[in-house]
């Protein structure tokens, strides 16, 4: 029997997600966007972007992006209020993002005491132990805050969602709210490039655009599943446009360092409109996608930090330091994989043994396989 999910406001990367009203079966290919989406983010994070590579800048234009647009996709505004919205959003995100937050600064001061324990001098430790716990409290990048890196995007998307949700309550006019996101973005890019702002507001204020036009978009995105010749359009063309994307220079929304913002809007649309086509037209053989998007959250608050034990692990074992596993195709294929292994258990113990960790009620999976 397929489980029935309780409508969520914009959880892109949360499990629940929108089902046809007629047969009540989940979208494959939506769940599929965020796999492909959630495969390209532990990709990226496996590789030093010191000097980016031209396929890593084709990457880092629209993978972050795709998931602001997608939780426009799920948006239902006209459900709930900005203070249902708050009290949900704060047990499914803002507890994930607390709780794994701090367990990255537990496997910093782990660290750090080995390390001082061992008189080694080693610099990623320079920060001290004060700048990343206020950092988790903070939620934003840099200066030695969020050991955990991607979790900055979950108190991102908290951010968002809550701005969404005044702007689609209180702005009546389409037009107009397309306007004022534009505004938001380009302001939060200003004022992210001169003050870092609490709780990742800056790249929040930037992915409120993807956010609002997939909103807005939705119901001609569903639609376009009907349609393949449309699909196979606009996957060419979103290629086609994203191939430029090497004329706005590597971006990181995350801190927030995007370029121009309007190149960053243009790739950033194409590479997303480029995927959501794909795994439209692929759907029926991307089950293994669809899979990893419904535990994209689980894997976004985690695979970091499997990441850097699997690093530490391998720069042991093989006698290399940290700086040539990260530039090495060779060595980075080894932690991909050792990281996708790793990954199966403890998304399994994340989701049976510590749902509340993700905002989830105790008994969780035993409903949803019922």
């Amino acid at each position: 029997m397929t489980a029935r999910t309780e409508a969520q406001p914009g959880v892109a990367i949360e499990a629940s997600q929108p089902t046809d009203s007629a047969s009540s079966v989940r979208w494959q290919w939506l769940d599929a966007a965020k796999g492909l989406g959630i495969a390209l983010i532990v990709w990226g994070h496996i590789y030093s972007i010191t000097d980016p590579t031209a396929l890593q800048v084709y990457v880092y234009a629209f993978h972050v992006p795709l998931f602001f647009f997608v939780s426009g996709l799920t948006f239902r505004p006209e459900h709930h209020t900005l203070g249902q919205v708050w009290r949900s959003k704060a047990r499914t995100l803002l507890r994930p993002y607390l709780v794994y937050a701090l367990l990255g600064f537990l496997f910093y001061l782990a660290g750090f005491t080995f390390a001082k324990a061992m008189g080694l001098k080693l610099a990623q430790f320079d920060y001290g132990l004060w700048p990343p716990l206020i950092g988790v409290f903070y939620g934003s990048l840099g200066d030695g805050h969020l050991v955990n890196t991607p979790v900055w995007f979950v108190v991102a998307l908290l951010c968002t969602l809550l701005i969404g949700q005044v702007l689609n309550q209180f702005v009546a006019s389409k037009a107009q709210r397309l306007v004022l996101a534009l505004a938001i973005a380009a302001l939060g890019q200003w004022v992210g490039s001169q003050v870092k702002l609490p709780f990742s507001l800056a790249p929040a204020m930037l992915g409120l655009v993807f956010f609002q036009v997939g909103f807005h978009l939705k119901s001609r995105v569903f639609a376009l599943k009907s349609e393949p010749k449309k699909l196979w359009f606009v996957l060419i063309a979103g290629l086609i446009v994203s191939l430029f994307s090497q004329v706005n220079g590597f971006v990181a929304q995350a801190t927030p360092a995007v370029g121009h913002l309007g190149w960053f809007l243009l790739f950033g649309f194409a590479g997303t409109f480029a995927t959501l086509a794909l795994v439209q037209l692929i759907e029926p053989c991307a089950g293994w996608l669809a899979f990893l998007g419904r535990y994209s959250l689980h894997i976004m608050l985690i695979h970091f930090l499997i990441i850097k034990s699997v690093k530490v692990v391998l720069t042991t074992l093989a006698h290399v330091d940290m700086a040539t596993i990260d530039s090495s195709t060779f060595y980075g294929a080894m932690v991909l994989a050792a990281t996708a292994i790793l990954l199966v258990p403890t998304v399994y113990v994340m989701e049976r043994y510590l749902p509340w960790t993700l905002g989830k009620k105790s008994g969780a999976l035993q409903q949803a396989a019922a």
